[in-house]
């Protein structure tokens, strides 16, 4: 198996951390640092991805007009990327964080274009006939795009034996959820999607694995083989933005080197312990390695059934 993970993102950002001491509601509040970068979940998978020594390639949605912030921010990150030029512009997010408190603001984006699918599917399709591992199709799908598109990318994966997960939401998640692609929702999306029946329904009905990430109660893992859940070792404070993308990087990794057939529980560890260490760091995108090396091994995992 090759460690070669690809990132597929529909809706990009260009992410704007600002950090405060506090976030006053209805009054000026100074900002003393700022920090801005290519974003979106897609290019945080990526990013963890190569932290943690994997080889990964971000395709992705971008301005069709230049100059393009999107990818001049991809090359000051050093991610190797392959860009599709369909949207009128790259959306902004906001992430305030304070000593207390982290605060989300997220533009919709912008319509994509026509053609944006056949762009997208054809650059996915080149780099799956080049040599893949995984691929993580993660984020919101941008305006005017069918839905059904992560599903049917994710199919397109399945046809080329390659591992693919789906962090995605609302009627992309349903659309995916018999595409055999891993679903990684968190417990809401879990909630709204399985309604009051166990996730090993969604196996059943075609997904790879669920893999239902709770912050700091840790995640769970349902596949055909079992099930198992794992905790974190410390309640950790910081910025929760990244945590679920390198949640994503970390198990793409595992499935990028072992395919299905991948040890579940030593994954789940990783995974636990790979997201909380993103916590600690300031941006999206980033993971204390220290703490992670420290995590994994102490980590909890339980059979559930």
């Amino acid at each position: 198996m090759t460690n070669r993970v690809l990132t597929v993102t529909l809706n990009p950002a260009v992410d704007v951390t600002y950090r405060v001491p506090a976030l006053r509601v209805g009054e000026t509040v100074r900002v003393p640092q700022v920090r801005s970068r290519a974003g979106g979940k897609g290019v945080n998978v990526a990013a963890v991805v190569t932290a943690l020594g994997g080889e990964s390639l971000v395709l992705a949605l971008t301005a069709a007009a230049e100059p393009d912030e999107f990818r001049a921010g991809l090359r000051e990150l050093g991610l190797a990327h392959r860009l599709v030029p369909a949207l009128p512009a790259v959306r902004r997010t906001i992430a305030v964080v304070a000593d207390d408190s982290t605060t989300m603001l997220q533009e919709n984006g912008f319509p994509a274009r026509p053609g944006a699918e056949a762009g997208i599917t054809a650059a996915l399709r080149d780099e799956l006939a080049a040599g893949a591992g995984a691929v993580v199709i993660s984020g919101s799908v941008p305006v005017a795009m069918d839905p059904e598109v992560p599903a049917r990318l994710a199919r397109l994966c399945a046809g080329f034996g390659v591992p693919v997960i789906a962090d995605v939401s609302g009627a992309a998640l349903r659309a995916a959820a018999s595409s055999g692609a891993v679903l990684m929702p968190n417990e809401d999306e879990l909630a709204e999607l399985a309604g009051d029946g166990p996730a090993g329904d969604l196996v059943a009905g075609g997904a790879a694995a669920v893999v239902a990430t709770a912050g700091r109660a840790g995640a769970t893992a349902v596949t055909a083989r079992g099930s198992w859940r794992a905790r974190p070792v410390e309640v950790v404070a910081g910025n929760p933005a990244g945590a679920g993308d390198a949640a994503a990087a970390a198990l793409a990794l595992h499935l990028a080197r072992a395919g299905h057939d991948l040890d579940w529980p030593a994954a789940l560890a990783d995974l636990v312990a790979t997201s909380a260490a993103a916590v600690l760091r300031p941006v999206a995108g980033e993971i204390d390695h220290e703490a992670r090396a420290r995590w994994i091994p102490l980590t909890t995992v339980e059979e559930t059934r």
